[in-house]
């Protein structure tokens, strides 16, 4: 009992020691500034915390991972942090108080709290402001409220150095304004600069209020606006400085802000990156001459040595390198070497029209694709070694002949033969695994189950056992990875079997007929300093969509497995990227750009244009062309290409109007290998395709005068000839833009941001030009068969909308990966579609099972009150569990002729919970996943899996690798089914079932 007691008291104790607070102020004397915790002196020996593993990026949280990885990762960096002489991090992150107080307990290494108070976006009164508007009442308290949440959470946390508002803000001025944008230019930002002090000035003193032990302060882009702060910003006790000036800062920068500001400085960015523009290679040394350099001046320039005596330290930019920068969605796992800005400062690199400072190579450690324990690996860098000596010395207690003695004595060749010996030797185990870029293994046991048979078995007295006959299927996929010359990589995969995987629920795919091993993907990039040539053969690439391309004419090529089913090898292209002078500039070409595109070169360029005044708005700037080859096909071959090769071309511009105003106009050439085709009218009378049927448009008008609120209204017109490529549809909508020509179109809409909700409703009105008139493109009307039929741009009038509610702002919740990437404790969407009249249609086509082309005996009739409905959730309630719910519910036709309307439900669950992973769904009267079963009408009463799995490491939703498990799945037969597979020999009579059971394992690299 006793003993109990005394646990109690001393538990009581040192929860009472932990949330005191230590007190930490800026003390100046005759020698200078310096920073003390409770009267002992502390120096600034910092380190920007970077931890983003390779292949995520800005959106990656830390702190939603087990705490299990939040503490390996914590413990791998900090060790090591604190064998080079760090003592006090900065990080763009919040990090929860509990790990701050772990950090500092354990590794004795403080922390400094980064508001980034809006740089980079605020979400004000629920609508989110990519640009922060520092003028705006409601920003500025929002702000401050934040400010203020920010010093009630960490005022109580030991190991919290200081508080520190913003990132470089000054070089965020960029909203607009009416009673700005009238000034000129320089005086504009100067008025926007004094709203961003005095809103700092009021969000420093709130902080103090709260916390009165700590020192506050702000982040700066350099020396830039110091008089500024000097007269706004009383309550100032520390200025952070980002500085990238290469070597150093001079005298005359210190001296400025001592004369001017009288106020400690230390720099919160400070460094330079390892690779060299012009050597295309990586480069220790000169990273470490920089380093140098640069500690050299802040030991001259600190406490006690005689000069201005106002810098208490710096932060090293950064500890390892982040491979997401350059890109920030794509290539994620790939270390890039473009650079992304350009300073003359770093002169070891610099060279005119070349982006010499390269953002993904800044760490004073290089990051390893091997792991351990999950986490990448740290190679260290000549740099660590010599921070790691440099900072054996005191920065406020040394003279400045020692620190003259101390840089004298610094071994650089030692700190390069650590750093490259360590490289290589790391490049060596990464040399062998890179060389064997991918492997990836699957072994399958499938039984087939005729439910009736089951039956009979069991009525008969046989054992059920009897029925599982299994058959093994292996298949592995092997990618090499080359490097034949400077600056040109390229990947080679090769996949393998035994046998395709012998199911009958899924079409098999045409590769696996008649050989056991292909060639199935490869590609290559070449980069130099002006472009980039990236080769593409079965590897997808991304469309012009977000370069201009308003019509759509390119189409993204990223369904690989799609184009598997038919037998495509697309896409195969070559691609041009211009850099430089050439940026903007993209041309890509080949037999089969995307997944059966004729063969063709296809061009666009892309420019955006500042906002210069209320006169010259920012702008965005789209031309595209294509120029199309090959001969015509036969009606019956491919139906949609009888007319032969064209060219397509297309102008966007858009423009951000005073005050409140956007809009965004499309200019369409769809080509003129169609013109002069005869064709029946709705009236059945013979016309001909002329000019105005060639061409296509698209003006939008929208306004954000509405607070949460972004309106639009949209009018299409496309000639009756004016076809492009379907739109991809994206944020949880059941469609997109048909790419139709042969319409006009109306729609009507608002985006609109609540605090973690969006709503994005929109109504759509469409009537073709040229009604049906019983056109079907493998017959000939005046010997041309029908160069338009209406079918996805029949008479429409619909509704549809999505809300959202997701409060992560780092991830979208509509993102392609969401099931893995989603970090909000719960978000969900729901998405409606009412179509409340379509009209009739022509006739449509499809391909038989002989590969010919056929045509429906008739069209679709009008239709009414066609409707469905979605939701799908992702939660996140505890630890490492994760469930991700989904359903739908539908009153839908068919997209061929067969007039029946289908009633329609279904859903999923998938559930993971540390590396065990459930999944199920089940559907009710729905078609089947090809298309061509809606296309027929056919649907099935009930169709159902489930998969139980162990993974060897944190399952993946997306992908289903390294694990093993089990999967049972199928499906009964209706009276408006078919058997396309032959699952039951025979006939698949109504009310019979089919099933598989599956037990697999994979392991992949």
């Amino acid at each position: 009992m006793k003993k109990g007691y005394i646990t109690a008291i001393v538990l009581g104790l040192f929860t009472v020691l932990s949330a005191q607070a230590q007190y930490v102020q800026t003390v100046k004397d005759s020698d200078g500034w310096r920073l003390v915790i409770d009267n002992k002196p502390v120096e600034i020996k910092g380190m920007v915390w970077a931890y983003t593993p390779i292949g995520q990026n800005y959106a990656y949280d830390l702190w939603s991972q087990p705490e299990e990885y939040i503490q390996r990762v914590i413990d791998t960096d900090m060790s090591m942090m604190k064998a080079m002489g760090v003592n006090v991090i900065r990080v763009f992150s919040m990090v929860p108080p509990k790990w701050v107080e772990y950090i500092y307990i354990k590794y004795g290494i403080y922390t400094v709290i980064n508001d980034l108070f809006g740089r980079y976006g605020v979400s004000v009164n629920g609508r989110w402001y990519p640009n922060t508007d520092y003028s705006d009442k409601h920003t500025r308290d929002t702000l401050i409220a934040q400010a203020k949440k920010t010093a009630q959470t960490y005022k109580t946390t030991r190991g919290v150095l200081m508080y520190l508002l913003g990132n470089e803000s000054n070089y965020g001025l960029v909203w607009s304004g009416s009673n700005i944008e009238n000034l000129p230019m320089g005086e504009q930002n100067a008025v926007k600069a004094g709203y961003l002090y005095s809103l700092f000035e009021e969000a420093m003193a709130a902080v103090k209020d709260i916390d009165p032990l700590r020192p506050v302060g702000i982040i700066n882009g350099d020396a830039q606006y110091i008089d500024l702060i000097k007269e706004l910003c009383p309550s100032l006790d520390v200025l952070g400085i980002n500085v990238y000036r290469g070597y150093k800062a001079f005298d005359s920068f210190y001296e400025n802000i001592a004369k001017t500001l009288d106020k400690p400085i230390m720099f919160t960015e400070a460094g330079a990156d390892a690779f060299n523009a012009v050597t295309k290679q990586e480069d220790q040394f000169s990273q470490m001459v920089y380093y140098k350099s640069q500690w050299k001046e802040i030991y001259e320039q600190a406490y006690g040595k005689g000069r201005y005596g106002n810098i208490i330290g710096s932060f090293v930019f950064e500890w390892i390198d982040e491979w997401w920068k350059h890109y920030q969605t794509k290539d994620l796992s790939v270390h890039n070497t473009t650079g992304t800005w350009a300073n003359a400062g770093y002169d070891r690199d610099f060279k005119p029209g070349i982006n010499n400072m390269d953002e993904e190579w800044f760490g004073v450690c290089a990051l390893s694709p091997i792991t351990q324990d999950g986490v990448n690996m740290r190679i260290p860098r000549a740099a660590y070694y010599l921070m790691q000596d440099i900072w054996k010395l005191s920065l406020y207690d040394s003279t400045d002949e020692e620190v003259q003695a101390h840089f004298a004595s610094l071994n650089d060749g030692l700190y390069l033969a650590k750093g490259l010996e360590t490289g290589l030797k790391q490049q060596d185990k990464e040399q062998e695994l890179l060389s064997l870029s991918a492997l990836d293994v699957t072994v399958g046991s499938l039984a087939q189950l005729n439910h009736d048979t089951i039956k009979t078995m069991v009525d008969n007295g046989t054992s059920v056992k009897q029925a599982f006959n299994f058959t093994t299927y292996a298949e592995s996929n092997i990618g090499f990875k080359l490097s034949p010359a400077e600056n040109l990589t390229g990947n080679v995969y090769i996949r393998t079997w035994t046998s395709a995987e012998p199911s009958k629920l899924y079409e098999p795919y045409p590769m696996y007929t008649g050989k056991n091993i292909d060639l199935y993907a490869a590609n290559f990039t070449y980069d130099t300093d002006n472009f980039t040539l990236n080769g593409y053969y079965h590897v997808g690439h991304a469309s012009f969509e977000n370069t201009g391309d308003i019509f759509n004419i390119n189409k993204e090529a990223f369904d690989i497995i799609g184009y598997d089913t038919y037998g495509s090898k697309a896409p195969i292209a070559l691609e041009f990227v211009g850099k430089n002078t050439l940026e903007g500039l993209q041309i890509i070409g080949g037999p089969e750009v995307y997944g059966s595109a004729k063969p063709q070169i296809l061009a666009n360029y892309y420019k955006t244009f500042p906002s210069m005044s209320v006169f010259m708005p920012e702008m965005e700037l789209g031309l595209v062309y294509a120029e199309e080859f090959g001969p015509a096909d036969s009606a019956t071959t491919y139906p949609f290409n009888t007319y032969g090769p064209g060219r397509k071309a297309s102008l966007y511009w858009s423009a951000k109007l005073y005050p409140f105003v956007t809009t965004k106009l499309g200019a369409l050439y769809a080509g003129d290998e169609k013109f002069g085709a005869t064709y029946r009218s709705a009236n059945g009378t013979a016309k001909t395709i002329g000019y105005l049927d060639l061409l296509g448009g698209s003006a939008e008008l929208g306004t954000d005068i509405f607070r949460y609120t972004y309106l639009f209204g949209r009018y299409i017109y496309r000639g009756l000839v004016a076809d492009t490529n379907p739109a991809m549809v994206r944020g949880s909508f059941f469609t997109g833009d048909s790419g139709s020509g042969n319409r006009q179109e109306i729609q009507v809409g608002a985006d609109i941001f609540y605090g973690d909700f969006a709503f994005r409703p929109v109504a759509r009105a469409r009537v073709p030009l040229e009604g049906p008139a019983d056109r079907a493109l493998t017959t000939k009307y005046n010997n041309f068969y029908p160069p338009f039929y209406v079918f996805a741009n029949r008479q429409s009038v619909e509704f549809e909308a999505v809300l959202t509610y997701d409060p992560e702002g780092a991830t979208w919740f509509h993102e392609w990966n969401s099931d893995d990437i989603e970090g909000a404790r719960f978000a969900a969407s729901l998405t409606g579609l009412y179509i409340l009249y379509a009209g009739p249609t022509d006739v449509q086509v499809f391909k038989m099972a002989n590969g010919q082309w056929a045509a429906f005996s008739g069209g679709l009739p009008e239709q009414r009150n066609l409707w469905a409905t979605g939701f799908r959730l992702v939660t996140n309630p505890v630890g490492d569990l994760r469930i991700i719910a989904a359903g739908e519910i539908g009153h839908q036709g068919s997209t061929g002729q067969d007039t029946r309307i289908v009633d329609y439900w279904g859903g999923s669950l998938k559930v993971r919970y540390g590396q065990f992973m459930a999944s199920g769904a089940y559907y009710r009267d729905k078609w089947l996943e090809p298309e061509w079963t809606r296309t027929f009408n056919l649907t099935y009463p009930a169709r159902w899996n489930v998969d139980l799995s162990y993974a060897f490491e944190t399952p993946s939703f997306v992908f289903r690798t390294n694990r093993a498990g089990v999967k049972w799945a199928g499906w009964t037969f209706g009276p408006y089914s078919s058997d396309p597979w032959n699952a039951i020999p025979g006939s698949a009579d109504d009310g019979k079932s089919y099933s598989e059971l599956t037990l697999y394992w994979n392991i992949s690299l």
